[in-house]
């Protein structure tokens, strides 16, 4: 009897591995702090709700796509601003882009990331001809299971006590999905229940058993030391807590860069060039970066760390002309801590889904 190679080719188990298209570009085994961050509204702003903006997006060269604001420089600052004179052969931070554009995709991308300037480790984009090939078309939007697999098989690779800083923004289930490893990673959700929590965030029962062996990696002595997530344009930011504090949204990737200045990845004596370069160069208002110090420098006296280089970015920036008005960030607080989640497993899963549910029926 003949076979439908149709049906036979969408009744197939899926293939989660048939996704994930990583190159490495540079090896940096000895690199302890590590950044993934993702491309598609985090880095370059992107519009594809809607096929016709899929379609656009495909035909858009390096030099048609917008990088958000500040981007640049604070990935540079990220992977580089440890250096100093004495640390020459210091290896940098390794920086990691995830995107769910696909790989016809990574050449113009790419060239967009070096005309910005940047030089990065690995990249990974999301092979949608398999869910099409398949016909898993309801697959295309979804994208947990594809990020998840990409942060943990890239974890894997990492040195022993390495410490990963997860980058994103907040129109789809960054968060969620980077909480999810970092719980996992850190033994805060055992192997049954990190299922489940994946299940929550819409990772299919088809799907799920594929996740198995990126599940089963050794992610012993690793950490996930900061979440940040951008406020993408037109989305609501959802707050759940005590799940969304152990995440640290940010309005502008100045904020970013006072977070890594805050973890010992960004020098005291790049501040103030940053803080001009950012006004000068790339739009940033004096009153949205004095706000952003005014916060840092509070918020570094409370734990008694030196504030003078802040102290001189500020009077730089305000010395001539006097300022605006000056934005509450109340939210902001870099160097702070983030807090310990003292919840049970259920409690944690509890919370998981009402925080899906939240993000499923907000408004944008």
């Amino acid at each position: 009897m003949g076979v439908n190679m149709s049906e036979s080719t969408s009744e197939a188990r899926y293939r989660l591995d048939e996704l994930i298209s990583t190159e490495i570009l540079i090896h940096e085994p000895y690199s302890s702090i590590q950044i993934i961050c993702d491309i598609d509204k985090t880095y370059i702003e992107t519009k594809f709700e809607t096929p016709m903006a899929m379609l656009k997006i495909a035909f858009e060269n390096a030099e048609q796509k917008q990088t958000v604001t500040g981007a640049p420089i604070a990935l540079l600052a990220g992977r580089w601003g440890n250096f100093t004179s004495d640390q020459s052969n210091m290896q940098p931070n390794s920086l990691h882009f995830v995107s769910a554009s696909p790989p016809q995709l990574r050449k113009v991308i790419r060239s967009k990331l070096a005309m910005d300037g940047l030089d990065w480790s690995s990249d990974t984009f999301k092979n949608q001809a398999y869910n099409i090939k398949t016909r898993k078309l309801r697959f295309l939007k979804q994208h947990a299971a594809y990020k998840t697999a990409t942060i943990l098989k890239q974890m894997s690779r990492a040195a022993k006590n390495s410490q990963f800083i997860l980058i994103g923004d907040n129109a789809e289930l960054d968060a969620f999905i980077y909480l999810g490893v970092k719980l996992f990673v850190e033994k805060k959700l055992s192997l049954p229940a990190y299922r489940e929590y994946l299940s929550l965030g819409g990772v299919n029962d088809e799907v799920l058993p594929t996740l198995e062996p990126y599940l089963q990696l050794d992610l012993d002595d690793l950490s996930v030391a900061g979440i940040l997530i951008r406020k993408a344009p037109r989305y609501e930011l959802v707050d759940a807590p005590p799940l969304t504090e152990l995440v640290l949204p940010f309005d502008h990737f100045f904020e970013v860069i006072l977070h890594f200045h805050a973890w010992g990845m960004v020098d005291q004596s790049m501040i103030w060039p940053i803080s001009r370069q950012l006004h000068n160069e790339y739009g940033y208002t004096r009153e949205d970066i004095v706000s952003a110090l005014e916060r840092c420098r509070d918020c570094f006296s409370k734990t008694n760390r030196g504030t003078l280089h802040i102290e001189e970015a500020i009077h730089r920036l305000s010395a001539d002309v006097p300022l605006g008005k000056l934005k509450e960030m109340k939210g902001f607080c870099p160097g702070l801590g983030i807090p310990d989640l003292n919840l049970s497993e259920a409690e944690i899963l509890t919370a998981s889904k009402k925080w899906v549910e939240a993000i499923a029926n907000r408004k944008h």
